[in-house]
């Protein structure tokens, strides 16, 4: 009898004991992780603003291109090399938007919506 009730104490009590340290643990690493999902999150959203500036001058530019006179080729030269630019500049922040949502993902970042 002393026996099986050593056994149930033993092994109560080493159920008990990881619990204490997950919630140690949980409690000491969480506000550490949600400085760094905010920070994470702010580059992220600094980045899409970005990239919706981007779109705009876009489409600004496809406006301009549609509406410049064929008199004018120089104007419409530059205007199709800022195009090209601008798809270059999407394009490299489209990237670092992935890579930032990558990052998020791995940090662990509870409660993300992208």
């Amino acid at each position: 009898m002393r026996l099986l009730f050593t056994v149930i104490l033993l092994a109560l009590t080493s159920v008990v004991f990881p619990q204490d340290d997950y919630l140690m643990q949980d409690a000491i690493t969480k506000p550490a992780l949600s400085l760094r999902c905010k920070e994470l999150l702010k580059e992220r959203s600094e980045k899409v603003k970005v990239q919706q500036r981007l779109n705009a001058l876009l489409q600004r530019n496809q406006d301009l291109i549609k509406k410049s006179p064929k008199a004018k080729p120089s104007m419409h030269n530059r205007l199709l090399s800022s195009q090209v630019k601008i798809k270059n500049e999407l394009h490299l922040t489209n990237l670092n938007i992935e890579t930032q949502e990558e990052n998020i993902v791995r940090s662990g970042c509870p409660g993300i919506s992208l």
